[in-house]
């Protein structure tokens, strides 16, 4: 081999090894993070991500004496598949951690799901629906005279920053509400 050859053979290897180290993973990595935001928006779940961020606060001074407010926190999963969600009941005397749980898709049953954990470790769980600005959750638990019953939370955003909670009971073939908040998100954690 001529020295010349060798260069040039030496100089292409050098130029593919450069290119396949400095080059092609940019573009991958580029490409995966494309491939991975369009993804996180495909998911069904993904119907949420409008709710996560900052705090949800409701004001809570009517519902029970002593009551403050509600604040409510969703965030991303670490892999981006779910939502999770706390809440805790502030009042005058403590910050009770209320509720800790989890918004999903549901792939054995094809559909959103959500279940979350109260302070009292009972295990609440449900099917959701997302329809535009109104999100669903139905669910059996008790109801506020400590029946079972089944009920529905309807969440209906009325704006990137506020949305109207509201809890009702099947009564026959209607529901009637029992409670409905609004809540305001605030900057912070």
């Amino acid at each position: 081999m001529t020295m010349k050859k060798h260069t040039t053979s030496v100089v292409a290897i050098l130029l593919f090894w450069l290119t396949a180290v400095y080059v092609y993973p940019q573009n991958t990595t580029a490409a995966a993070e494309t491939a991975a935001a369009s993804a996180k928006r495909e998911k069904p779940i993904s119907g949420l991500a409008w709710l996560v961020g900052g705090v949800w606060t409701a004001d809570a001074t009517k519902v029970a004496p002593g009551m403050l407010r509600i604040e409510t926190r969703y965030q991303w999963s670490d892999n981006g598949s779910y939502v999770r969600f706390t809440t805790h009941f502030v009042s005058e005397k403590q910050n009770q951690k209320t509720y800790d749980g989890n918004l999903f898709w549901d792939p054995a049953k094809k559909t959103l799901a959500m279940w979350y954990m109260d302070a009292s470790n009972s295990v609440t769980q449900g099917p959701m629906a997302i329809d535009g600005d109104r999100w669903q959750i139905w669910f059996d638990g008790n109801d506020f005279e400590g029946k079972l019953a089944s009920l529905r939370v309807e969440v209906l955003r009325k704006s990137p920053d506020l949305y109207r909670w509201s809890l009702s009971e099947k009564q026959g073939d209607n529901w009637k509400e029992l409670a409905s908040l609004d809540y305001a998100r605030k900057p912070g954690a």
